[in-house]
């Protein structure tokens, strides 16, 4: 329809010229030429396009104002009927559903209802069914058109609402959740990982995710594939000690490597011109080195002062760096379990799915948010109380009998840092760092089971 609309407006457009060449011409007491076989061959397109269109419209008249599947949404839609009574009368039922309690979803709601409300008319969703249907979405990992079936909702609608609704938790959650790092926040992080991952001086662990999507019909086909042989949108993300996401960068094209994205960060430009608000370089615990607070990752990302990564595989040739190596990995296994319970409660993330760049951009954003947001709502309740990442989906940070130093003892060696010589990394460079790492992890900093690894 589209082509013949453009067809039709050239068509007339130049028809419309002629005719007013014709005018002006006799308008001036020119003698007027006969139309000649362009201005015929014209007339003839643009009427038969007229036509064309016509019968089109004429075939396009609709059966129903409102399809008799919808009509009775406001009788018996899930909306009235079996999501009211999961959220009065069955709350196990309801988290399976949608991921979380009736209590954090009312919460929920009342945040994000000035951002999602409609005018009161019949024909509008209220707020509650909007957020319900999105939520299914998201959890279920069903295709939009099955969602709103279930909703008694077209396809149309639904794409929408799930749109408008998931750029609505973006925007109301993520200064709540995904707020922008501060020295304080990184030095609670820091903390977080020596006391639960026995890893010094880490604010965060960092790697890439591949949320597959079809293909965009508005790019080239290798745009958007990876290495994998499918099409994906790539989530770049660092995490703390318990699952929570501090840094996102969504939209990479699949076929880029994670480093590469990278590099084109505005956290790794920070960085690298010293405009991130880094923590003081501290003492490694119970040593007499000062290392800076550093990131954790792959081998896929670079070696930097900022970002350790462990030892390539030719490179190891003492069980000191195999202990490094098994250390690192406990502390950079945390990016990959929050992606592994992400895509767990979050199903969409688990199969391919269709929509636009920025539609699959918003969806990514909102499931990230609502991780945080769940995640944050649990941590004032005991463990064996856990809902949303309950204790047999976590790993097991160590054995209780490792006796870390005291944080008493970790401030105030942070304090007397000052008065140490400059910082390792000013003198000898990342390679350095990491090697006064692999003596700290088999010296001072040494937990008993980490010699289990070696025999393993």
């Amino acid at each position: 329809m589209v082509g013949v609309r453009r067809r039709l407006l050239h068509a007339a457009r130049a028809l419309r010229e002629v005719l007013a060449q014709r005018r002006r011409d006799r308008e001036a007491g020119l003698p007027v030429q006969p139309l000649g076989p362009r201005a015929r061959r014209l007339g003839f397109v643009f009427a038969a396009l007229v036509r064309q269109r016509q019968l089109r419209a004429a075939r396009a008249v609709r059966r129903w104002r409102r399809r008799p599947a919808w009509t009775g949404r406001d009788d018996h839609g899930a909306w009235v009927t079996s999501i009211n009574t999961m959220l009065n009368e069955d709350p196990d039922v309801f988290f399976d559903t949608f991921r979380m309690t009736p209590l954090v979803f009312n919460e929920l709601l009342a945040l994000i209802r000035p951002h999602i409300q409609k005018r009161p008319q019949t024909m509008y969703l209220e707020p509650g069914h909007r957020l319900a249907l999105t939520l299914h979405y998201l959890a279920s990992g069903n295709y939009q058109k099955f969602a709103g079936v279930h909703f008694s909702i077209p396809k149309s609608t639904a794409s929408i609402v799930i749109r408008e609704t998931c750029q609505a938790l973006w925007t109301e959650l993520r200064p709540l959740v995904l707020p922008e790092p501060t020295v304080e926040r990184l030095e609670a992080t820091m903390e977080a990982f020596w006391e639960r991952w026995q890893y010094p001086n880490c604010i965060g662990a960092l790697d890439g995710k591949h949320c597959i999507l079809q293909n965009f019909h508005n790019f080239r086909e290798g745009e958007w594939l990876n290495y994998k042989g499918t099409f994906s949108m790539v989530l770049l993300a660092m995490c703390d000690a318990s699952y929570k996401f501090t840094w996102v960068h969504i939209g990479g094209r699949g076929r880029r490597h994670d480093a590469g994205l990278w590099r084109e960060t505005a956290l790794c430009q920070r960085l690298e011109n010293g405009t991130f608000p880094l923590p003081a370089p501290r003492l490694l615990p119970g040593g007499m080195v000062v290392t800076p607070p550093a990131i954790v990752a792959d081998g896929a990302f670079p070696l930097t002062p900022n970002l350790m990564k462990p030892f390539r595989q030719p490179e190891i040739v003492s069980d000191a760096e195999r202990i490094y190596n098994y250390r690192l990995s406990r502390a950079r296994r945390t990016i990959e379990n929050a992606f592994g319970i992400l895509s767990s409660r979050w199903r969409v993330l688990r199969r391919s799915y269709i929509a636009s760049v920025v539609t699959s951009r918003t969806i990514i954003q909102a499931c990230v948010v609502l991780h945080n947001y769940l995640v944050l709502n649990q941590e004032n309740v005991p463990p064996h109380q856990y809902w949303y990442i309950p204790p047999n989906v976590q790993d097991i940070p160590g054995f209780r009998d490792h006796q870390l130093p005291p944080a008493e003892d970790q401030e105030e060696d942070a304090d007397d840092a000052e008065a140490l010589p400059p910082p390792v990394e000013e003198l000898q460079g990342p390679r350095a760092i990491r090697e006064h790492l692999v003596d700290f992890f088999v010296g001072p900093g040494s937990v008993p089971w980490q010699w289990r690894y070696l025999t393993e």
